[in-house]
């Protein structure tokens, strides 16, 4: 029999969870661990479904923890030997305690920002245009025979060069993910503690935002995600939050 981890704090009682039920059903409880309680619910088998219940069920259960104390999250569908997770805490106490120190007295805010992809793809096509443009200009400054240059590239040149403007392509969509996601970082620094970024640039510009931020803070953190939003209009934005401190607890999968 293992035990499905949910998450770890310092302030979490089992009169909190009491009549709370988790993944696949199973009564919630917690476990005395050292100096932290660890919330869990007994689990049979190797790994949980992905389920929307079960996901349902690990959401309910740490936004509860939430509503207490600021906990620190395990990721859906840790599973541990009840000896095994009592070995991790020991081992790494310090540690645990550090981190909810860290984040104590806040929550993960979400931003996801896309462009709309048929703009994207109109300008990126726009941008190669440019770049080419731009190529055949540096050529005809050397002295090259640009039409002579194309009549006679075979089919390996003519995949070189399409190489080569996919990659200048990939080079300015990250330039411009990049530059969007400076620029929410500079807007919500005065109201964010910690914050982790992901660019992940494609023709949508993809950038993900994981903002710690203060439960005081939390309104006017909002107020001005709201601000930001309106300065870019070209920009899709999907908010979430606030969440248990997920990307800032820093604790190891068991």
């Amino acid at each position: 029999m293992s035990l499905y981890v949910y998450c770890l704090g310092d302030e979490l009682t089992a009169e909190s969870f009491e009549g709370l039920r988790g993944v696949g059903g199973a009564p919630v409880c917690v476990l005395a661990t050292g100096g932290l309680a660890a919330v869990v619910s007994e689990f049979e088998g190797e790994a949980a479904e992905v389920s929307a219940a079960n996901v349902r069920a690990h959401n309910r259960v740490n936004a509860l923890a939430l509503a207490r104390s600021t906990p620190l999250p395990f990721r859906f569908g840790t599973l541990a030997g009840e000896h095994r997770l009592a070995e991790y805490v020991a081992a790494n106490e310090g540690a645990l305690l550090d981190a909810l120190a860290r984040v104590r007295g806040c929550v993960e805010m979400s931003v996801k920002v896309r462009r709309d992809a048929g703009k994207a793809k109109v300008k990126r096509q726009k941008a190669r245009g440019g770049d080419e443009e731009a190529e055949a200009g540096r050529d005809a400054a050397a002295g090259v025979d640009v039409l002579k240059g194309s009549a006679g590239a075979g089919s390996g040149t003519a995949f070189l060069l399409a190489k080569r403007r996919e990659i200048l392509g990939d080079e300015a969509l990250r330039r411009r993910a990049e530059e969007v996601a400076a620029w929410l970082a500079a807007g919500v620094s005065d109201f964010v503690r910690e914050s982790s970024v992901r660019v992940g640039p494609s023709e949508s510009l993809a950038v993900r935002a994981a903002h710690l931020v203060e439960g005081v803070r939390l309104d006017e953190y909002r107020a001005c995600v709201h601000e930001l939003i309106g300065e870019r209009a070209e920009l899709h934005f999907l908010t979430s939050g606030p969440w248990p401190p997920y990307s800032f607890s820093r604790i190891e999968r068991e």
